[in-house]
């Protein structure tokens, strides 16, 4: 059993502290939000219902799950630190910062993020070598891919030691050669939001189309087969031909982005204003965390 000390307690922060507990290590986790604290333990049961837990699985992953107003105390014991604070630069630093404050040279510091670059995130600390890249799906405790990756600093051996630990909880991990913001499956999933966009854009469809499209059509075979085995089963020369052709059509677009920005301008946030990209009516954000639970849950146990 390790001891985990996780700096962030909202979306990320519970469900990483509840892989870890179902894996039998003990975790503190801190929130500068009293509120966001608070609503951990509530939170942590919905995650294990979901997990399938037992009863007494579950009271026993509880048992190892401490919410910590303090952050020196949810560090004084810790063998490594998890932040999963927002992705923003300057909120990374005042929190590693911190961390490097309240414990040794030695203790390990994941980082969580999945947008940044990691030898930017790490360019403030004194200690830049005990940082790793662990980038774990939402939700952590039902996803099992995590995306692991070293700074231009990094040690490699930790990046060993976070592949062999999350091993034994199940995971899958993958290994970066090198760091780059957006690790490998932001950088492929905003590729084809940016040529949705793009679509929309131009006027070829709308956004729900889009949607439909995916869902119904290449999105099926991503979970069985992914688009390099892919790429190889319909032929190589088939492939470089559909690329040749399609490739000079394609967004290449690094911002801005006049459709996001229009509808950011008129309020319009997603979800969480009513609108977005789509229209957004009660219950809708309801129906989609079902189906998204729904799905994951269907293809693990499916095998694929």
């Amino acid at each position: 059993m390790a001891r985990f000390g996780i700096i962030g307690a909202g979306l990320m922060g519970h469900g990483i502290a509840v892989a870890l507990a179902r894996g039998g290590h003990q975790v503190h986790v801190h929130d500068s939000d009293p509120a966001t604290l608070d609503s951990l333990p509530v939170r942590i049961g919905t995650a294990l219902r979901l997990c399938g837990e037992s009863e007494e699985a579950s009271q026993r992953a509880r048992s190892l799950i401490t919410a910590t107003p303090r952050l020196a105390e949810a560090l004084g014991q810790a063998e490594f630190v998890i932040e999963a604070v927002p992705e923003r630069l300057a909120v990374k630093h005042e929190v590693i910062a911190a961390v490097e404050a309240a414990v040794s040279p030695e203790v390990p510091v994941w980082s969580n993020t999945s947008v940044l670059s990691l030898t930017e995130v790490g360019s403030v600390m004194r200690h830049p070598g005990r940082l790793v890249g662990v980038h774990w799906w939402n939700p952590p405790h039902l996803i099992p891919l995590v995306e692991l990756a070293p700074s231009a600093a990094t040690e490699p051996e930790l990046v060993s030691q976070a592949e062999e630990l999350l091993g034994a909880l199940g995971k899958t991990t993958v290994r970066l050669h090198r760091d780059v913001p957006g690790f490998i499956g932001n950088r492929l999933q905003f590729a084809l939001l940016r040529e949705a966009l793009n679509l929309v854009r131009d006027n070829v469809c709308d956004a729900a189309t889009i949607d439909t499209v995916v869902r119904s059509s290449f999105g099926l075979r991503l979970a069985s087969v992914g688009p390099m085995e892919n790429a190889d089963y319909i032929g190589l020369d088939l492939t470089r031909s559909i690329l040749t052709s399609l490739a000079p059509s394609l967004s290449t677009a690094a911002g801005p982005f006049p459709g996001l920005d229009e509808l950011l301008g008129d309020g319009h946030r997603g979800m969480a204003s009513g609108e977005g990209l789509l229209s957004w009516p009660p219950g809708r954000g309801e129906d989609v965390a079902r189906r998204l639970v729904a799905g994951i849950q269907r293809n693990l146990g499916s095998g694929t």
